[in-house]
């Protein structure tokens, strides 16, 4: 599935999302959006806010270390809250290495990164 280059999780223009461990089997995921980077989403997409489809897609980097975008990359997505600023991802085990990418996947199945977490 093709995808938008993400932004870094240091940009000032996107949201800052952060990851860490919560427990063996979770991961804890926290970000930021400014007001002014909501209207921003809002322009771009034609779509009030509270409607778009936000999600975060948690990246199995185990074996591959990096997100290629070929259609083999290894993920799973999480329906989240528009009005969130976390979330705990379930079904990953401890030694995994991933990232999440906070993103906006469209009834198409086209999705569109935000902004992605360093890796873990």
């Amino acid at each position: 599935m093709e995808t938008n280059p993400a932004r870094s999780s240091t940009d000032t223009e996107g949201p800052s999302i952060h990851i860490a461990w919560k427990d063996e089997q979770s991961i804890l995921a926290k970000w930021e959006m400014t007001k002014e980077f909501e209207e921003e989403v809002e322009r771009k997409f034609a779509i009030p806010f509270a409607e778009l489809p936000f999600v975060l897609r948690l990246y199995d980097l185990t074996e591959r270390q990096e997100i290629r975008n070929d259609g083999s990359d290894l993920y799973t997505d999480f329906d989240i809250n528009h009005r969130s600023s976390e979330w705990v991802l379930y079904g990953v085990t401890q030694g995994m290495s991933c990232c999440v990418d906070l993103g906006i996947r469209m009834v198409n199945g086209r999705f569109y990164s935000l902004s992605r977490s360093q890796m873990i």
